[in-house]
Order: structure tokens, then sequence, then C-alpha cells
């Protein structure tokens, strides 16, 4: 990028931050976390211990996140001497990352204007940068390049939405020069780099690292205690477990589990898990006032935010539980006897639907998810999932599973075998990334990186 190109980034950079600033201080006041690691986002990271090689690795948010997990222990496994640092751009993600990794291994991505990405890098001093998925930040590739840190894409992939922007601008900012390596999940997404002008040589497909994340139990889990006894759930109820719901989509939800209560008389129990918390209260007006509507002030149902509870307390029979919590999604799909997962009524794309899957749960999401068009269509193809494209498709496929619960059962086996047939990205990532980490050795505190490579811990 040329140095006028460049200022005219960070001018552009600049007035979007000040037209974003009314927004920020408002999340400021109402959500303490967009408070915490103002320092960080300008660059002012702990800094890593001398004398030991560091790999930064980069997930934006709660999936590229988790993505990441089976790379950086088998990184760690593979060198012990190694220290991994991982970042990530959103609160969330970076709250999740603490659970995973550690507090002392984890801080924000700085903004990427000025010298924040210098300043980043030069206290990290890593030997390799590691974006997970496609990050294309123009500042911290330079600052990168600079400094002889080399850059690789790992679990990489571009979708179409992305890829059509990147056609318009890639000319203007040439970003992708400045990635040493793109480990991609599959022929589509290389085929769209080398479209954008990547050379062949420098893409590997490797597959999805999520796969190889998942922990896959030999049979359905057994349901959490603490939820099981909290729900005071009964023989006979059947729970359906809404997971990563965005805001509208409680409503077709909610009058879903109505209607199938209505049309079978069976106790429909819901758990609605959003997927951003501090969305919980207008949700929660909204579910009452659909409750209000449907069955009149008679419902046996209440809805009660998990957070609102008293530790010890049972909730009523058939209360409604409004999950407003992070890292909790995997306890409630333990509980599951039918799972929808959400951000797929409303046109965001989509979220994660693998975790159900592995958990051996029948699985079912609606029409847009093109974020994780692969994982559809290979859950697709091999029956392992069902989409439902509004909301009288998924009332009569709840009650198709429900009524035909071996049906429901077979269908989660054929989503888990799907799931096994396609791990391995891990060692092929970390067979590509190699060279990459050699060539680092010579970045600053990058000596001795390979020393007992072989072994592990």
């Amino acid at each position: 990028m040329s140095a006028a190109l460049r200022h005219l980034y960070n001018l552009v950079f600049l007035l979007g931050l000040l037209g974003y600033l009314p927004l920020l201080f408002w999340r400021m006041l109402v959500d303490p976390t967009y408070r915490q690691g103002i320092g960080q986002r300008s660059g002012r990271v702990p800094p890593s211990p001398k004398g030991r090689p560091v790999v930064w690795v980069h997930g934006v948010s709660v999936g590229e996140v988790k993505a990441a997990v089976p790379l950086v222990e088998s990184l760690r496994r593979k060198f012990p001497e190694l220290l991994v640092r991982i970042s990530a751009t959103t609160p969330t993600g970076a709250k999740v990352a603490r659970k995973i990794f550690g507090e002392d291994r984890v801080f924000l991505f700085p903004l990427d204007f000025g010298g924040f990405p210098g300043r980043s890098l030069d206290r990290v001093r890593p030997i390799c940068l590691i974006l997970v998925e496609l990050e294309l930040w123009p500042n911290i590739l330079l600052a990168a390049e600079k400094r002889g840190v080399p850059v690789a894409v790992v679990n990489g992939r571009i979708s179409e939405r992305s890829f059509k922007g990147y056609r318009f601008v890639h000319r203007l900012l040439p970003q992708l020069d400045r990635i040493d390596v793109f480990c991609v999940q599959n022929r589509t997404y290389a085929d769209r780099l080398e479209r954008l002008g990547v050379a062949e040589d420098r893409i590997l497909i490797t597959g999805n690292l999520k796969y190889d994340g998942l922990e896959i139990p030999a049979d359905p889990p057994a349901p959490d205690p603490e939820f099981w006894r909290v729900l005071g759930i009964r023989e006979g109820e059947t729970i359906l477990v809404c997971g990563s719901i965005h805001p509208g989509e409680e409503l077709p939800l909610a009058r879903a589990a109505l209607a199938l209560e209505r049309r079978s008389k069976a106790r429909f129990r819901l758990i609605l898990v959003p997927r951003h918390p501090e969305k919980s209260p207008g949700i929660l007006r909204r579910l009452r006032r659909v409750l209000r509507k449907e069955t009149g002030s008679g419902s046996q149902h209440r809805v009660r935010r998990w957070t609102e509870r008293r530790p010890t307390e049972t909730l009523p029979p058939g209360t409604w539980l409004l999950l407003d919590t992070i890292g909790d999604l995997a306890r409630a799909y333990s509980l599951a006897d039918l799972v929808f997962v959400g951000g797929s009524f409303v046109h965001h794309g989509g979220q994660n639907m693998l975790e159900p899957v592995a958990l051996h749960k029948p699985t079912l999401f609606g029409p847009h998810v093109w974020n994780f068009q692969v994982d559809v269509d290979l859950l697709l193809e091999g029956e392992g999932v069902r989409m439902v494209r509004d909301e009288g498709e998924l009332e009569e496929a709840l009650l198709f599973l429900y009524g035909n619960p071996s049906e429901a059962s077979a269908m989660a086996e054929r989503g888990v075998s799907v799931l096994r047939r396609h791990r391995g990205a891990t060692a092929r990532t970390l067979e590509r990334l190699l060279p990459i980490l050699r060539r680092g050795e010579g970045a600053p505190g990058g000596q001795g990186v390979l020393r007992g490579g072989s072994g592990g811990r």
C-alpha cells in the first residue's frame, strides 16, 4: 500500500471511529465489558516474558476463539517452550478466551489505527502472527512485515459477500500479499483467494479446525445436574433448547412450542439462550407478551432469567428459562431432546450448529445460514440435521421428531458420523505452519522455538 493510501485509510478509520464514539460511550455506560481494556485497544497489552518464544493467535469472537483451541493445544504439546498468546476483538470473545486459556495469555486486539498495532507487536514480540479465518487489517499487517514477523491465516474462509467486497478494494489495499500462507477450509475458499490474486503455492486446503475442537462423546451426555434440579424437570416433559438466538427469533420459537403442546397434548419446556446476553431484557418482555396473547393469564408457563433465580431455588413447573450467561450453552444442550440453532430465522447468517450435533442432539435451524454454509451443506448431505424455512415448517418438523423418537435419534447419529469423517485439519495446518515458525526464529524472542519440537507434554 502506498503512503498516500495508508494515510487515506487511517483518515477513514478515524472518521468511522469518531462516528462510533457516541454508541461506544453509551455501551460503556450500560455494559462494563466495554470499559475494560481501553489501553489494550491502543496497543498497551501486557508484555511477553523475555527469553521465551511467542506465537500470537487472533480470533475475532467466540467462534474463532473456539476454533483455535485444537491448534493452540497442538502447538503447546509439540513445542513445550513456546508461549501461545491469544487475542480477540469482541469483549465476549475475550471472556471466552480467558475461560479456555487463562487470564494471563489473553488480551484485546488493537484498533487498526496509527501506531497501535505496532505497539502491540513490540510488546507481544511474536515469532509468528496467526489469524483465525481471515482478518485483513492493513496497519497490523504492515507493522508485522516491517518487523519481520510472518503472518499465517488458519481455518481460512471467505464468504461470497466478503469475496465481492475484497474484489472491489483489493487492488487499492493489497493486504493479501502480506500474508505468507493461507490454510483454508475447502476448495471454494481456495478458488476465491486465487481469483483475488493469491499464488496457488501459498494456499493449502487443510479442512475445518472446528471439527477437531469438538468433543464428541460416544453417547449422548447426561443432563447437567444443576440445570435439571433448578428447572425441576418432570418425567414426560420434552426439552427444546434454542441456542444462540437473536432478537425476534424468540417469537416464532415460543409460538411453535405452544402450538406443539396444543397439537400433541405433551408438555414442552423451552430454554432460550441469547447469542448476546445483554439483549435478554428485551427478549424477556416479548416472550411474556406472546404468552399473554397466546394463552391468556391462565398459562402454566412463566419465563425466568437464569441470573434472576435464587441459588437454591427450584423453578415452578412449566417455567421457561432464558439463559443469560456466557459459557453455559453446552450445559443447556445436555438437557435437550430437540435443538434449534438461532441466527438463522433472522438475516444474520446463522450460528454454530456443530456443537449440538456433536452432543448427539437432533438439530434444526432456519434458512439464513450463509456464514456456516459449508458445514450446513455437509450435514444436510449426510442427513444429519434439518433446515426449516419458516415458523410453519419449524412446527411440523418438531412435531415429527417428537412423534418419531427413533428417527430423531437416527438423524442425530448421522450428524455425528459426518463430524467424525471431517476431522484432521489440525495436523495438516500444523505441518504447513512449521516452515513459518522456523522462519520466525529470526524475529525478536524467537531463538530456539523448535528446540525439542518432537516432544510434548
